[in-house]
């Protein structure tokens, strides 16, 4: 293709969401609804996008046919297509073709900067060389202009009170992967949620690409989580830059941070910020505005839209009714209004369904005037303009967040769901959070597992709604509080309304009691749960629960014949639902395959363990990937096959010490040790059985003990004395039997018993 002299072509590369959608294609191949997850943008938004980029001939798709459905994988041109991110902008490079555009990295939303003057000093300060700045100052005073103004590829967050770190992290492996580090996008693809390795891989990526990170509205901050995070990269940070914009002084490392306490500006920058809002002001005029606004530049701002007003203003209230406000029309005082709803930036289009299809020509008025401010495609008012307007707005407040709640709810994103919950919670329907509940367990399923701090602390809001209820302990079943998410679970039934709310609860107490050892109520209360099945077999979501429930319930009471029958009926659910579930699928049929393994049926084991990594490679999932392929290895090691088993294995073991998810680790490297012990490589077991051990330690994960069993037996069958590890070991393990039999049934796999028993009997001796 020749882009010479398309300049439309290659603007529409570098748009925010395409350049985002280029990014994660860097490493991997992936679908369309898991690219819409990762940047938490809408489906259609990003199938466009793709469409687009097709076409040009940037990426391509190929089209996987799994079981009936086609799945489109997309995959980046590499050669034929690059993109270099540069600190001045971005290089679109096709052959020995380079084309430059000057743009920020578009992983957040800094504010625009128009009609900046001055600041010179403070300029010169932010861009030292001091790794940590803190800039404060009263509200409107120009701290985030300044920032912005410094740093234009900053990775850009403004608090709310609202955020939570997982979500925030969420934000940041965006930008750092775009920079050149997957490492931490990748550990929260796998599930990853440990506070410690989340912190230390966004400094690492921080360091590693010598990023800027902008945190603005700190002192907005509520959660004492964020508020160590903060602390932590203060701390720590060298050769990036952190920058914590606040109305008040942040509390933080005060040896290295550098403070830039930000006042109104000077005289003459006065006079020049006038002058472009005021060509041919004079002097005197200009010095008269600034000591009325003492310099504040908003205020100069709105001074300047408000020509010839008295000196003796002292409310800024009365300031902005009597100057301002009263000239506006009646379009813009409403979209103002209507903006003043809201805390965060609003999309055009939202705005649009709420006010004027025109709206763009209103706002474009609004922003020439100072009094709307905006970011990336969204606008918003200055916390002082916002409260003014509060006070004297007219507008619907309820019908308004109605309109925006179904706006939100139709983009289909985590992100997007979060905060249209948070405004239902301010009308205080409840029949809205029945119904907004319900739709997330029908379809955003994942909120629960990728935001549940954000999530819970909207929950705790309407604690005393039912709805609310039986999702803080969904919340608490998954963070293993079983005792607390049963109550609220019992709570929740004396109140909810519904069959389908209902059997969500009966769903998740089955599991509980499951989990708990309790089979028998775990079956009381799977009779109940049968009952709304059989009334609603129709309803997906209730059928593919049912079979669900059924086949937890037959694995626990190991009555495998009979788990493997309802898991049948699973899969077959999980197939007909009305979206694709690709994650569900695969781990049914990883169970079917678990099942068939425990009946002795290892061939038969195979090929569904096979199936499930088919559908986990059709949806681009590399956990469930990485999953399947140890559950081949397993099943290969006990066939024999130890060159298969080690080939599995070693995949699994390096992706889940890559996403440190040292549980799953610990899976693969025992199974990749003891089947390079079936193939002789005594060596290289040993060396594998090491890194059990280093994990072992600062996890204390009990199946990295048995690393010591295992490099005791390697080095007897080098001749060597292994006693020393063998006596560790077991010392480590003597009080759990369970994991005892399991090793030795696992040895007897290579060894006769008697060898195996007289490796163990040497560690037992005093």
């Amino acid at each position: 293709m020749n882009f010479s002299n398309d300049v439309s072509v290659l603007k529409s590369i570098l748009s925010e969401t395409n350049l985002q959608i280029i990014s994660l294609l860097r490493t991997d191949s992936l679908n369309t609804r898991e690219i819409a997850r990762l940047l938490q943008k809408d489906e259609t938004q990003i199938s466009r996008g793709l469409r687009g980029l097709e076409r040009m001939g940037i990426v391509e798709g190929r089209w996987v046919r799994l079981r009936g459905r086609n799945v489109k994988l997309y995959s980046l041109k590499c050669d034929e297509f690059s993109v270099r991110f540069t600190a001045g902008g971005v290089e679109v490079v096709m052959g020995e073709t380079v084309y430059h555009r000057p743009q920020p990295l578009p992983a957040s939303s800094a504010p625009e900067v128009e009609n900046f003057v001055g600041r010179d000093e403070e300029l010169k300060l932010l861009k030292g060389s001091s790794p940590v700045v803190a800039v404060f100052g009263i509200a409107g005073i120009g701290k985030s202009s300044l920032v912005a103004r410094a740093f234009d590829d900053a990775f850009w967050y403004s608090m709310d009170g609202s955020e939570s770190l997982e979500y925030i992290a969420w934000r940041m492996a965006l930008h750092l992967n775009m920079k050149g580090f997957p490492e931490l996008i990748e550990y929260l693809r796998a599930g990853g949620r440990d506070t410690k390795s989340i912190k230390g891989l966004i400094l690492e990526g921080i360091e590693e690409t010598r990023s800027v990170i902008v945190f603005e509205d700190v002192h907005k901050c509520t959660d004492g989580e964020i508020e160590s995070f903060l602390r932590f990269l203060s701390s720590r940070v060298e050769r990036g830059k952190l920058v914590l914009i606040s109305r008040e002084k942040p509390r933080v490392d005060y040896e290295r941070v550098l403070f830039i306490h930000l006042r109104g500006l000077k005289v003459e920058e006065s006079h020049r910020l006038l002058s472009l809002r005021i060509p041919g002001i004079t002097p005197e005029e200009a010095v008269r505005l600034h000591h009325l606004t003492l310099g504040h530049p908003l205020l100069l701002a709105l001074a300047a839209e408000a020509r010839g007003v008295a000196g003796d203003r002292t409310s800024l209230f009365e300031y902005l009714l009597g100057e301002i406000y009263e000239k506006l029309d009646e379009r813009e005082r409403l979209v103002l209004q209507v903006l003043a709803l809201f805390d965060e930036p609003v999309e055009l289009s939202a705005l649009k369904r709420m006010t004027y299809g025109s709206a763009f020509l209103v706002l474009y008025s609004l922003l020439n005037k100072g009094l709307v401010e905006r970011k990336g495609e969204s606008y918003y008012l200055h916390d002082l303009l916002r409260a003014f307007i509060r006070e004297i707005s007219e507008v619907d407040e309820k019908s308004h967040y109605r309109e925006y709640i179904s706006y939100l709810l139709e983009k289909n994103t985590a992100r997007d769901f979060l905060t249209a919950f948070k405004y239902a919670i301010r009308l205080g329907d409840e029949e809205m959070i029945a119904d907004i509940t319900e739709l997330r367990i029908r379809r955003l399923w994942r909120v629960a597992l990728d935001f549940p701090t954000a999530y819970m602390r909207l929950l705790r809001k309407v604690e005393d709604s039912p709805y609310a209820k039986k999702e803080m302990a969904r919340l608490y079943f998954n963070r293993g509080f079983f005792e607390r998410a049963l109550g609220l679970w019992h709570k929740a039934l004396e109140d909810i309304e519904g069959d389908f709310h209902r059997f969500d609860v009966l769903m998740m107490l089955v599991d509980v009691h499951c989990e708990m050892g309790n089979i028998e109520l775990a079956e009381g209360t799977l009779s109940e749960l049968e009952g709304i099945f059989r009334s609603h077999k129709d309803d997906p979501y209730i059928k593919l629960g049912y079979y669900i429930e059924l086949t937890k319930v037959r694995t626990f009471k190991r009555e495998r014949e009979k788990a493997l029958e309802g898991a049948f009926k699973e899969l077959e659910a999980v197939r007909s639902y009305p979206e694709p579930y690709p994650e569900l699928e695969a781990l049914i049929l990883y169970h079917i395959g678990y099942l068939y393994v425990e009946l002795g049926e290892l061939q038969r084991a195979l090929t569904y363990y096979r199936e499930g990594l088919e559908t986990a490679k059709a949806y681009s999932l590399p956990f469930m990937m990485n999953l399947g392929y140890l559950q081949m290895g397993i099943v290969q090691y006990y066939l024999r096959n130890f060159n298969e088993a080690t080939g599995n294995a070693g995949k699994a073991a390096e992706y889940f010490l890559g996403v440190r998810n040292y549980r799953r680790a610990l899976d693969a490297l025992f199974r990749l040790t003891v089947s390079l012990m079936g193939l002789g490589e005594y060596g290289k077991a040993e060396n594998q059985a090491k890194k059990m051990a280093e994990i072992t330690q600062s996890t204390n994960y009990p199946l990295g003990w048995t690393a010591y069993l295992l490099i005791g037996i390697l080095r007897e069958l080098r001749g060597e004395d292994g006693e020393q590890y063998l006596e560790t070991g077991l010392e480590k393990l003597r009080e759990n039997d369970y994991l005892c039999r399991g090793f030795f049934e696992e040895l007897t796999v290579l060894f006769d018993e008697k060898d195996v028993n007289s490796w163990l009997s040497r560690g037992s001796n005093p």
